[in-house]
């Protein structure tokens, strides 16, 4: 799967962009959302190292049940998103997968409940703010492998 760049994508209904719109202070209500089940916010600052070669292979994602999840890169370089819906059975919807090449300016909000895969930079160790709802309970995530792994060619 060659990959679209984030910037002509449309990730609505499943993640909403990070941006101001017209230049102007833009309010983004999902971003502080609170979750369905008692906890609070938590704000993390996440180091990932870059994987390295032109295809990338996902064998798992993720969904959070009880929260949005936002990314928003402090020094990076490409990242990829990928999203998937959520069938009603709770499995990733692969039939219906996107994924995007993003930028250092690229930011993002996942929705609740939507499939997406860990954050995965290219091109140096990186640096992301990370914001989400974490449950008391501590049921902030699902995972799952894959059948078979969504193989991404980086161009």
């Amino acid at each position: 799967m060659a990959l679209p760049s984030f910037a002509s994508a449309s990730l609505e209904p499943l993640a909403t962009r990070l941006a101001a719109r017209d230049g102007k202070y833009t309010d983004i209500p999902a971003v502080l959302e609170a979750g369905d089940t008692p906890g609070k916010h938590g704000f993390a600052i996440l180091c990932p190292q870059p994987v390295a070669g032109s295809t990338v292979s996902i064998a798992t994602l993720e969904r959070h049940p009880h929260s949005t999840q936002s990314f928003v890169p402090i020094r990076a370089g490409r990242w990829l998103v990928v999203l998937a819906p959520t069938l009603p059975d709770g499995l990733p919807d692969m039939a219906n997968a996107r994924a995007y090449l993003a930028g250092p300016e690229d930011a993002i909000c996942i929705g609740r409940n939507v499939w997406h895969a860990g954050l995965t930079v290219l091109d140096g160790p990186a640096e992301f703010a990370m914001m989400m709802w974490r449950a008391d309970a501590g049921d902030d995530g699902i995972v799952h492998t894959l059948e078979t792994p969504l193989t991404l060619s980086i161009d």
